[in-house]
């Protein structure tokens, strides 16, 4: 074989063999035994599939966070993915619709994931070969951790940004628990929905709203966060999380005026607030706290076990 035959040969075995390296050169773990297997809802096929905890947790993360955030955050998005779905297991929780599985697809009603074969139409082959072998280690490097309090898996959910400071899980939802308490979050102002505004016609708002006549529009009562409580609108009172859903708007942090004809909305974060703000761990983690101090700050008293 000639030299030159030898340097084609060569340069071939690198272009195919690169691809397979970059994608199995972090290994799930070798007795896949240990490893949960789920049944998961896919809401854009209607057909229901399985696969490992490890798996899921993989297409959730490429979902959820961008792939651009630091390492660190990104093994924390692990961690609450697979937190999340594991307490789902073992607390026997269900999709109301598919009964026969206990996560689905669809954001609305738990966590986003997404395919491989999405990912590398959405990225090209090149970028899908990188960016998921980055989430693959972080996953990898975080494998079968999940966050407990008092010996149970935490109900660990999340939001994109805080706006400042994140919320007490009751201001949002029902349950007091002790690991979502509010706390000051200074670390997502590099989040391009850090601050927002919302505008709206005074027929447009009443429509929404379901009221006749404009009235008073005003804050009546905010929580201890900042967030809305109560809002007064044609004689009306409304929660800020109804307010929220009736207009779209990305946090119940807001505050509102009227001017000119239109009602105006100044809003600050992006979600619930309960939990890690995603922008919040990537801040965190650029200022250079690892995965485990980003969710011992963000759930509060929890503890990060191995359990397989």
């Amino acid at each position: 074989m000639t030299p030159i035959l030898k340097w084609i040969v060569l340069l071939l075995l690198i272009i195919i063999g690169l691809p397979f390296i970059l994608i199995w050169g972090v290994k799930f773990p070798r007795q896949q035994s240990q490893v949960p297997i789920i049944q998961v809802w896919n809401a854009d096929t209607g057909k229901l599939m399985t696969m490992t905890l490890e798996e899921y947790v993989c297409g959730v993360v490429a979902a959820e966070m961008p792939v651009y955030f630091h390492d660190e955050a990104l093994k924390a998005q692990a961690v609450v993915a697979r937190t999340y779905a594991y307490q789902r297991i073992v607390n026997d929780v269900r999709i109301a619709e598919h009964p026969e599985a206990h996560l689905s697809t669809d954001y609305r009603s738990g966590q986003a994931w997404v395919s491989t074969e999405a990912l590398k139409e959405r990225w090209g082959l090149i970028d899908f070969l990188i960016n998921y072998r980055k989430i693959k280690t972080a996953v990898s490097q975080t494998e079968g951790i999940i966050a407990t309090y008092d010996g149970k898996p935490i109900l660990a959910v999340y939001h994109s940004t805080s706006g400042g400071r994140t919320e007490n899980s009751e201001h949002y939802w029902s349950e007091a628990l002790p690991y979502l308490r509010s706390v000051a979050d200074p670390y997502g102002n590099h989040s391009p929905y850090q601050y927002t505004t919302a505008v709206f016609s005074i027929n447009d708002f009443l429509k929404l709203m379901e009221i006749t006549s404009l009235g008073e529009v005003q804050v009546v009562e905010r929580y201890p966060s900042g967030r809305v409580k109560t809002l007064e609108a044609g004689g009306k009172w409304f929660s800020g999380r109804d307010v929220r859903q009736r207009l779209g708007l990305r946090s119940t942090w807001f505050t509102v005026a009227v001017d000119q004809g239109q009602v105006h909305f100044s809003v600050w974060g992006y979600g619930h607030g309960v939990g890690m703000p995603q922008y919040g761990a990537d801040g965190m983690a650029r200022a250079g706290y690892d995965y485990r101090q980003i969710l011992q700050y963000y759930y509060q008293g929890i503890l990060l076990e191995k359990i397989y």
